[in-house]
């Protein structure tokens, strides 16, 4: 075979490795459009400040108009009669290391303290809803001061503690007798240990995660202690004081959404007032005054039933049940 048929036959055998060759080089010279490039960045759901408190991410810090407070009064529209105690004094059913405690004075019934005087109604949590963007910086650090929660006469103090998440809380006692503090948490994880008598320094509960509204805190030795803890990731919440007053400083100006809850408020929320709308001020003092009638609040809990009928069985004659508006 003469070397002009091996060259042809060669080309034979690899043309389409040939053509393939060659269209690839006219593709490159001519310029091929490069391939698009998409860019994905991922925007925290909430500001390194909220997480590293310990709460729900917020969104990224921003600078806010100056700042302002909220104040008011929260107030009952009707004329409730005072609740029956939980416990009344000297009550013989109790154990008799308890009785000396817990029975030395009626335990009142916090469920519903309404003053008489002004009818301000105690108790009650006014809060931001969600946490904002631009917090005043003094105040977008977690405290690092404890809350203190204790027991005194077999009644936990105060009644309702808000806490930041993050926040050191600490379990006190000031009974000569031993308590059990269980917490009934959502998103944490729960707390229930026994307070040993006269415990002053203060066992810690800590709250990592805020939580949407209070949370119910009781005694498993003393059933009818009860009280509320509420984990929040910003400083914007109040309750307000045997008066109804409530204060919240610090809050960015512009419209914010509040939430307002109380133990017997309607529902699982319990919520007497839900997004309700107040714009702050910059450099001013804010008034939002609240009033709510009987129709908002539940009737009376089970275990305050329970305490009635019991009283009713030891005295039949001495007892009388009234029922109160509301209730």
């Amino acid at each position: 075979m003469t070397d002009s048929m091996k060259t042809k036959n060669h080309l034979r055998n690899h043309w389409p490795a040939c053509l393939a060759l060659v269209g690839l080089c006219l593709f490159t010279l001519s310029g091929c459009p490069q391939a698009p490039v998409v860019t994905v960045s991922i925007k925290p759901v909430g500001g390194t400040t909220a997480a590293a408190a310990g709460g729900e991410a917020g969104t990224e810090a921003t600078e806010a108009k100056g700042y302002g407070t909220l104040v008011g009064t929260i107030t009952y529209d009707g004329a409730p009669r005072d609740l029956p105690p939980l416990v009344a004094k000297g009550d013989a059913s109790l154990k008799p290391e308890d009785r000396t405690v817990c029975a030395a004075e009626p335990v009142i019934n916090e469920s519903l303290l309404v003053n008489a005087t002004n009818k301000g109604l105690k108790n009650v949590v006014i809060f931001l809803e969600k946490r904002p963007a631009n917090i005043k910086p003094e105040l977008a650090q977690t405290p690092s001061d404890p809350v203190f929660f204790d027991q005194k006469g077999c009644r936990f103090l105060p009644h309702v503690v808000v806490v930041q998440a993050g926040q050191p809380l600490l379990v006190q006692s000031d009974d000569p007798i031993t308590h059990n503090t269980h917490t009934n948490p959502k998103r944490n994880t729960g707390f229930n240990q026994s307070i040993p008598p006269n415990e002053r320094k203060g066992i810690p509960c800590t709250y990592k995660k805020p939580e949407s509204g209070p949370i119910s805190v009781v005694c498993d030795v003393h059933t009818w202690m009860k009280a509320y803890h509420f984990p929040v990731d910003h400083p914007y919440a109040a309750v307000t004081d045997e008066n109804g007053k409530f204060e919240i400083k610090g809050l960015p100006a512009g419209k914010h959404s509040f939430n307002v809850w109380h133990e017997r408020g309607p529902g699982d929320s319990q919520l007497l007032d839900r997004k309700l709308s107040i714009t702050i001020e910059a450099d001013k003092e804010t008034t939002k005054d609240l009033n709510y009638g009987a129709a908002k609040f539940s009737a009376l809990p089970g275990s305050d039933r329970r305490t009635i009928a019991y009283t009713q069985l030891l005295q039949p004659d001495d007892i009388e049940l009234t029922q109160t508006e509301g209730r």
